[in-house]
């Protein structure tokens, strides 16, 4: 009995031997009717089991685990794992559809799913922080669609980036990962679910420390798929003083994460078309509206040639610009690409357009008009994804010094007549409207003549040819650099030819713009 509690070995062939001796010492007493024979063949049992039962009873417990075949302790784990992922499979399915249907008519209903499958997936693993990646429409690169708990980022933070918990959430929530950076990337484009026990044994993982909370520990990286292709991936971290992730938490995170995307197929089918009659009915009044915004004629200024065009995609345009002589010695031009569409994107045009205007008399440079502008749009909490790329010039027509700002991705690039070169003066930075403590540089240039200040936005640089390439911000140069003796509108329609060009018949799902300020 004590054998059998402790586990310590199973019926060995000595127990048979003693049970044997005892059987036949019975018949021997039965056919002689003398005991002795009896008694001997106990006795002979009781010396033989007796110091094989001592040594079993106070020996080690896991003696006999170590003795066992280790493909039967792989077995017995697959067998656990797969137990596992079987029973909480068809309960996970059918508690993600019921969700899933339950959104269907309110705002706001992937947003609500995501999260949803976010807290249970937290659970499930017992992990202390969540997130969960969607791809864009093009499948170039990931985005943060949900986020709970602690995560620390495991891709290189900027260097400029303070190691403050608000700001690296900030830039963890608006990072885009490209398919082949990152272990985020590489679960995506691999379509492969990943399980990283120690993260500081890993090189796809980066430390960035070495605050505390920057420090990592254990991740698990599963592809959401549907049908086939990989939309998404959803991620788990576990601090690195608590012990890893186990394969039983891996199995789990797969059978959620697959549940997940089965329901998240119908929801995102749904959105889709909902979507589309959604815009179609606010685009075509939004757009009535927008037209107002943009300048109808292109002001005529001494000593300057300028050059601008809108493509607008989808009813109502993402994309901004504006031409505000101020006074003589000011004059302030604007490109904004601004998140969204519809009624969203037009409500903040709106109140970026009305801002700037009421700043530009006073005497603030671009950078801090762009911080008065950003912490309206951060107190901003009516509008949903109130975000927004920004290039602001400030041109002085007597001097020719430029002074500019930009937030977001819009690049301001210059021709150089006295080198023959183009350059870029910007850089790239936070979007407004993420943190209201965020801080803009005044970058400044003195323009001679000849020389050509351009902007744009991401839509003109991404545009897509029929063979899925990008036309780039190297291409945009090379025709600024050809045409750099025409006037600046014919620059601008060199662009935009050279653009159609390069996108023949492919269909294009962002908008399109261009500035150009040639100095005379």
């Amino acid at each position: 009995v004590v054998i059998r509690y402790r586990n310590t070995a199973k019926a060995s062939f000595v127990l048979y031997i003693a049970l044997g001796i005892l059987f036949a010492g019975s018949i021997y007493m039965l056919r002689s009717s003398r005991s002795v024979y009896l008694v001997v063949a106990m006795l002979a049992a009781e010396l033989l089991v007796l110091p094989y039962f001592i040594i079993l009873t106070f020996g080690f417990p896991r003696k006999r685990e170590k003795k066992e075949k280790p493909e039967t302790h792989v077995e017995a784990e697959r067998d656990s794992l797969a137990n596992i992922s079987y029973e909480k499979k068809f309960d996970a399915n059918e508690e993600f559809a019921a969700k899933a249907a339950e959104l269907f008519s309110l705002d706001n209903s992937l947003s609500q799913f995501l999260d949803y499958f976010n807290a249970k997936l937290t659970e499930a693993t017992k992990a202390d922080g969540c997130v969960i990646l969607l791809s864009d429409e093009f499948d170039n690169f990931l985005t943060v669609r949900s986020m709970t708990g602690s995560f620390p980022p495991p891709y290189r933070l900027p260097d400029t980036l303070p190691h403050k918990p608000v700001r690296v959430e900030a830039n963890f929530r608006y990072m885009q990962f490209q398919l082949s950076d990152t272990i985020f990337g590489e679960t995506a484009s691999s379509g492969e679910a990943v399980l990283i026990k120690d993260a500081s044994r890993d090189p796809r993982i980066y430390q960035n420390g070495p605050e505390d909370f920057l420090a990592c520990g254990s991740y698990i990286c599963v592809p959401i798929r549907i049908q086939g292709r990989t939309v998404g991936v959803s991620a788990l971290s576990r601090a690195p003083k608590k012990e890893g992730f186990s394969e039983i938490d891996f199995e789990r995170a797969k059978t959620f994460t697959d549940a997940a995307a089965s329901a998240l197929r119908s929801l995102l089918s749904f959105l889709d078309y909902s979507e589309k009659r959604s815009l179609t009915e606010e685009g075509n009044t939004a757009a009535k509206f927008q037209k107002k915004l943009i300048p109808e004629k292109i002001p005529e200024m001494l000593g300057v040639s300028l050059g601008v065009w809108s493509v607008q995609n989808e009813n109502v345009c993402g994309d901004y610009y504006d031409i505000v002589p101020v006074k003589k010695d000011r004059t302030l031009f604007v490109m904004a690409d601004v998140v969204g569409k519809g009624m969203n994107s037009f409500s903040v045009m709106v109140m970026i357009r009305t801002m700037l205007r009421m700043i530009a008399a006073t005497p603030q440079s671009p950078a801090a008009i762009l911080k008065w502008i950003n912490r309206g749009l951060c107190a901003e909490t009516a509008i949903e994804d109130h975000f927004a790329s920004i290039a602001l010039i400030d041109y002085n027509p007597l001097t020719r010094k430029t002074q500019l700002s930009t937030s977001g991705i819009n690049p301001v690039l210059v021709y150089k007549a006295k080198t023959d070169e183009v350059s870029q003066l910007s850089k790239q930075n936070e979007p407004l409207g993420v943190e209201k403590t965020s801080a803009f540089e005044d970058i400044t240039v003195q323009l001679q003549s000849g020389d050509i200040l351009v902007s744009c936005t991401d839509g003109l640089l991404e545009s897509l040819s029929e063979s899925g390439v990008q036309y780039s911000a190297a291409r945009l140069m090379q025709v600024i650099k050809t045409n750099h003796e025409l006037s600046g509108a014919d620059i601008a329609e060199r662009v935009k030819a050279d653009v159609q060009l390069h996108s023949g018949t492919a269909q294009q799902y962002d908008d399109q713009s261009l500035l150009i300020i040639k100095i005379r």
